[in-house]
């Protein structure tokens, strides 16, 4: 079946294509983007917490988005409503992200001759987090891998065949990735894991399945502190405190540092911190000449050379990253998904720490 998310008011500066493929998150597991559809597949959870596969797209000649839900004949008004929720949320489709929009182009002419402004984040703010520390201290190309496999993890636990009591290790065969190697993990994966579903394993469990090192307990970490009650996620997206609250709130947590800090706070909508890291030291020594630039002064350096567009500046620093890789690559948008690994300009070179 299909529902419709109406575009209203917001019609006009909508591009589907635009608003999913101007960050890494969109390439990440479980989003699936089609160049030829330019739609966007991916699972969303429902009220009972189960999953469901939808595709996003935006036929031109129509004033909404048609959501296509996979797999259920009928859903039920509630469950209507979080799927175009998430939606929303992913494609920042709201009064407040179309005033944002707005106020960064009136400060950058070229974000808005290239209709650039919205950047893509997940369903759920958790996992925005999640992802963030997964872009620390290591290649793109294992990232991407690190959240293919939580995508499959979750798919186990939801069917099964993993528990947080089931300490069965799957073991994987080396395999020479191919179009169809990719179609037959794009069909194993599940959704992304949920606070409920990591907070209920350990990091050594995680480990067997995802390799994610040291980044498993911080992410046990985070999903127990969502799931107690005792960090609120929903009172950071009302976006009620003050930038300034939240990104303190948020240095607080075991692996949050400026990287990862800044990453998250772009993904609620404080975008005054540009999120620093060896992209953004190439960037600065390729794009803007700062041959002299160095890690220790790069995260002062980048702050300073975007504050001219503040509050705005990590969508500043964006608008440039991209148009930097496209300039490589071609649009991103026309990537396949086997190109997705050769994206980061800095493949072969680890991340600065988060720290």
């Amino acid at each position: 079946m299909n529902l419709r998310l109406y575009l209203k008011e917001f019609e006009r500066k909508f591009d589907m294509e635009k608003a999913v493929c101007n960050h890494g998150f969109f390439m990440m597991a479980p989003n699936v983007w089609n160049p030829k559809s330019k739609s966007l597949t991916r699972p969303l959870t429902l009220s009972n917490s189960s999953s469901v596969s939808v595709t996003i797209s935006h036929p031109r000649t129509l004033s909404f988005l048609v959501i296509q839900v996979h797999g259920i004949n009928n859903v039920s008004r509630v469950d209507e409503e979080l799927i175009l929720q998430q939606v929303g949320r992913m494609l920042r489709i709201s009064a407040e992200d179309e005033r944002d929009v707005t106020d960064f182009q009136q400060l950058h002419e070229d974000a808005k001759k290239n209709g650039f402004g919205r950047i893509f984040r997940s369903p759920s703010l958790f996992e925005d987090m999640v992802k963030s520390i997964l872009l620390c201290n290591t290649t793109w190309e294992r990232t991407l891998g690190m959240a293919s496999s939580l995508c499959i993890l979750q798919s186990k636990l939801a069917d099964g065949t993993v528990t947080s009591k089931k300490r069965k290790r799957v073991v994987i065969k080396a395999r020479k990735e191919t179009k169809e190697s990719c179609k037959k993990e794009e069909e194993a994966r599940g959704n992304f894991p949920s606070a409920k579903e990591i907070a209920s394993l350990d990091k050594e469990l995680i480990n067997k399945h995802c390799k994610l090192g040291y980044r498993a307990n911080w992410i046990v970490k985070l999903a127990k502190l969502v799931e107690s009650g005792k960090l609120d996620l929903e009172e950071m997206e009302r976006r009620d405190m003050k930038a300034e609250q939240v990104s303190e709130k948020l240095k607080k947590l075991t692996g949050f540092g400026a990287f990862v800090t800044a990453t998250v706070l772009m993904c609620i909508g404080y975008y005054h911190l540009v999120p620093s890291d060896t992209e953004t030291l190439r960037l600065f020594r390729e794009a803007h000449g700062n041959e002299e630039c160095s890690k220790e002064m790069l995260e002062t350096a980048a702050q300073s050379f975007y504050d001219r567009f503040s509050p705005f500046q990590s969508l500043a620093y964006w608008f440039d990253l991209i148009q930097n890789y496209e300039t490589k690559l071609g649009k991103l948008s026309e990537l396949s998904q086997l190109e997705y690994k050769s994206v980061s300009g800095c493949s072969q070179m680890k991340q600065l720490k988060a720290d």
